[in-house]
């Protein structure tokens, strides 16, 4: 009996000391921070805007693609401008456009270096240099309208699927007055929706999207597209003739 008596003692005692860890386990787990749900940035989109900023300040050349998925751009010249790409180096621009006037298409290249400017000539395709403030993209400075859009994008907020591939997706809108380094002339009343992908590690630039009014002339459903890649690949650009 005195042995049976000592096994239930044990077996009390056990349990005892088991209900004790397990209250400290939970006691615990109650104090500790709740664990991030997996694909969700730590940081706020505003903050990570700010980031992509300071990161995309830094770089010493990228290249860049504008496309339309609707639309167009209107240049100077009744020139509807539907696709540019290029290269922004350290002293300058290297540009490639193509373009409808009227019912012609056009090509066109230009580069830029400090205060010089070459084009080539959309019929011949010779190139010569010319003033600046006669080129029809005299206004286009993409480090300027990464700076301001950057800078000016407003109700920032992580799209609801924000995490993709490396990247993080960020939805706000942006005064069309902050476009000028893209389009030229803007509508002063107009605010677009901007739509930018992110770089979740480096907080580079991958992407901006362009939804709506922008220009005078442009349809409620325009979209732009503008691509960045290659960044530092390059640093200096040599005249072309």
């Amino acid at each position: 009996m005195a042995k049976l008596h000592t096994h239930k003692t044990l077996l009390k005692s056990l349990a005892a000391i088991t209900a004790l860890m397990l209250l400290l386990a939970l006691a615990a787990c109650s104090r500790a921070e709740p664990a991030p749900v997996p694909g969700t940035p730590l940081i706020t989109a505003s903050e990570t805007v700010s980031l992509s900023r300071v990161a995309t300040a830094g770089l010493r050349s990228f290249s860049f693609e504008l496309t339309h998925d609707s639309g167009h751009t209107t240049l100077s010249g009744a020139i509807e401008l539907t696709r540019a790409s290029g290269l922004v180096a350290t002293n300058g621009l290297d540009l490639e456009a193509e373009a409808n006037i009227g019912r012609a298409f056009v090509r066109v290249e230009a580069v830029v270096i400090g205060e010089q400017t070459w084009m080539t000539n959309p019929l011949t395709g010779v190139w010569s240099e010319i003033a600046p403030e006669d080129s029809p993209f005299a206004f286009l400075d993409p480090v300027k309208l990464v700076a301001d859009i950057l800078g000016d994008t407003q109700q920032a907020t992580y799209l609801a699927d924000s995490s993709s591939n490396g990247n993080v997706m960020i939805e706000g809108q942006i005064p069309a007055e902050s476009l000028a380094a893209l389009v030229g002339t803007v509508d002063p009343n107009a605010l677009p929706t901007v739509l930018l992908t992110v770089d979740a590690t480096s907080h580079l630039l991958k992407k901006i999207v362009l939804s709506g009014i922008v220009q005078p002339e442009d349809e409620i459903d325009t979209i732009r597209v503008i691509t960045f890649l290659e960044f530092n690949k390059q640093t200096l650009l040599e005249p072309p003739i």
